[in-house]
């Protein structure tokens, strides 16, 4: 996940979905869990909702 959002400078649920393989509930506890351990930032509400890396 890491290194998708390096590359590509974020991710949405949708794509974090599709690259892991996972349900979205499954892949939205991943994205909140990375935020509360302030590896991710993230923007915007719902399905326009993007995770960034933290600086």
């Amino acid at each position: 996940m890491i290194q998708y959002i390096k590359a590509e400078g974020s991710v949405s649920n949708k794509e974090a979905r599709e690259i892991l393989g996972l349900a979205e509930s499954t892949t939205k506890r991943i994205l909140r869990e990375m935020v509360q351990d302030e590896m991710l930032s993230e923007n915007g509400e719902r399905k326009a909702k993007r995770y960034f890396i933290k600086q």
